[in-house]
């Protein structure tokens, strides 16, 4: 037997894939890695191809309004089960020539283009006198610069920097309002800028804050900490670390926080859009008797988390029975701040056929740009339900034939008429004959179903299996704690919840938290990041064992604690 070798059919086969990529071309699409940014400041703006593109990129339309830094290009190709892909990609690291909102013109690839971007480019913040000039400052800014009470604010911190450092840390934003929500918006970015003539790298950290009380809100001034490394050689202290130690502080800020306006009505929705949308698993549903519907609603606000979000009210007709599902709540965070979603799933039934009408739907909330009350509203919406499958719809007359005398008859009551006694035609003594057989039976079946039959086992004491298996999970989940294994402590809390909570079981970390203290819902937050979070949260299993074993459900109530968790303060460690 002959063996051959499949290398050169294969790469023969591999350029044929090839050109035949490259004559169906190529999707081109763009993006940039922030937006907006200020004048004098670096982003990267990515180009990828989704195949072959039909030339090489020419990017010289971006320097009218952009100075190009410096460029790469990377490709990937990828075969699965015969299927063929090939990736293209080209970063850009650009800075803007000019500020306002830029259009950048679409790019050529041959006959590919790629799709116009716009980009938002603002003016640079001017630097403190004192730190002109300096290797090191910082720069710490709000947005907006007033705001109403439970509004969301964005703290901006920027360090800048000349120098090589290590050991950097920053510590976290602390305000004159102990109630008010802070949580750090993102991870760190880091990009360069000028100022002054002279580059920096920039360090940015986002905040975002919902305040609480109104009146003056106080920001103190956050530190930042760093060894600062010569150039060209390596100088250590007395400990042995290299570098000397730099701190610097940032001003205080403030900012007036408004209370609600008398004329705004509740619930308080300071916000600077809310959209409520309502649809139907398909465009024109049928409605019978009997037969579910489901209505998804939903609610979409730029400014707020879901969890101030409120229930959406409906009403149905009469003739209509309604089951919701549990709402959906997500949070999507972003450089400019958090957009909350509602959903909620509504089974809608239909009891009578007939034509109704579903009333409108409305959500009231507070237009902070325009400073006036607004109203989200779903406009009423009229329905046609038809009889249950296989039972004809009632055919009613003509009116013409309705009021008509023979109608009139027909549609009359008959007078009752006399019935003779029925006659069964069976004799006393047979009926006697037909009961005695029938109790004889009964009485057989009775002895040879409890006589006969073998007893049933009686069951052994101990446990019931509901209480086995809940100890089984406490014991699972003591180990997991034991051994820090983030993966099964979920696993095992979210078990052991649904023993608690059999008719309404906690779907997440977040929903179990809410059952707890402030300290162990801060640690169940904190092994919630560690598992879906960009950075690894500090949880503490053995605390969390404590917490589930020392649990009384008779102490508690069943639905989780209405007021809010203590605000988390992360702290940037760099």
């Amino acid at each position: 037997m002959v063996k051959r070798d499949l290398t050169p059919r294969l790469f023969f086969a591999l350029v044929l894939l090839l050109q035949v990529a490259s004559v169906f071309g190529a999707t081109i699409t763009a993006e940039v890695s922030r937006n907006p940014v200020s004048i004098d400041e670096t982003f990267e703006l990515i180009f990828e191809a989704d195949g072959v593109a039909d030339g090489e990129p020419d990017f010289s339309p971006l320097e009218h309004d952009l100075e190009i830094l410096s460029r790469s290009q990377s490709q990937s190709i990828r075969m699965i089960n015969g299927d063929y892909s090939r990736t293209t990609r080209w970063a850009l690291r650009v800075m803007p020539k000019r500020a306002g909102q830029l259009t950048l013109p679409a790019i050529s690839f041959g006959s590919d283009r790629s799709p116009p971007l716009s980009i938002l480019v603002r003016e640079a913040a001017q630097p403190d006198s004192a730190s002109s000039g300096e290797d090191m400052f910082m720069e710490v800014s709000v947005e907006p610069e007033t705001a109403y009470v439970q509004q969301q604010l964005i703290f901006r911190v920027r360090i800048y920097r000349a120098v090589n450092i290590v050991d950097a840390s920053l510590s976290a934003p602390q305000f004159n309002d102990p109630d008010i929500i802070v949580e750090q918006l993102g991870d760190e970015q880091n990009f360069e800028m000028q100022r002054n003539g002279r580059r920096y790298l920039v360090s940015q950290i986002d905040y975002l804050a919902f305040p609480q009380a109104t009146g003056t809100l106080t920001l103190d001034p956050i530190m930042f900490q760093t060894r600062v490394m010569q150039q060209g050689r390596h100088r250590f202290d007395m400990f042995g670390q290299a570098g000397a130690i730099k701190r610097i502080r940032s001003k205080a800020l403030s900012i007036e926080i408004k209370p609600i306006p008398k004329s705004a009505t509740q619930p308080w929705l300071p916000l600077t859009n809310l959209q409520l949308s309502a649809s139907w698993p398909k465009a024109n549903p049928e409605f019978r008797v009997g037969e579910p519907v489901t209505r998804t609603l939903a609610i979409v606000a730029d400014g707020v988390t879901a969890a101030q979000l409120p229930e959406i009210h409906t009403e149905i007709p009469p003739g209509f029975k309604q089951y919701p599902d549990q709402p959906m709540l997500q949070d999507h965070k972003d450089e400019n701040g958090v957009t909350a979603i509602r959903q909620e799933k509504i089974a809608l039934v239909p009891t009578r056929p007939g034509e109704y009408v579903l009333p409108a739907i409305t959500v009231s909330w507070w237009n902070v740009q325009t400073n006036r009350q607004e109203l989200a509203r779903i406009a009423e919406e009229r329905i046609q339900v038809l009889p249950a499958a296989g039972r004809p719809a009632p055919v009613e007359p003509p009116a013409s034939v309705a009021n008509s005398p023979a109608a009139q008859d027909a549609n009359a009551s008959p007078e009752p008429q006399p019935q003779a006694a029925p006659n069964s035609g069976i004799s006393p003594w047979l009926a006697l004959f037909f009961a005695l057989g029938w109790l004889a039976t009964a009485t057989a079946w009775w002895w040879f179903g409890y006589y006969r039959q073998p007893k049933k086992a009686v069951p052994e004491k101990g446990d019931p299996p509901k209480t086995k298996r809940r100890n089984k999970i406490l014991a699972e989940l003591r180990e997991a704690c034991q051994a820090d294994d983030a993966s099964a402590v979920s696993r095992g809390l979210l078990a052991w919840g649904k023993t608690v909570w059999p008719e309404a079981p906690p779907k997440g970390l977040v929903e179990l938290a809410a059952h707890f203290d402030a300290a162990t819902a801060a640690n169940m937050l904190a092994l919630n990041q560690s598992l879906y979070g960009r950075k690894r949260g500090n949880w503490d299993g053995d605390a969390l064992w404590c917490a589930v074993k020392n649990y009384r459900t008779e102490r508690h109530a069943q639905k989780p604690r209405s007021e809010k968790l203590e605000p988390l303060y992360l702290q940037a460690g760099r």
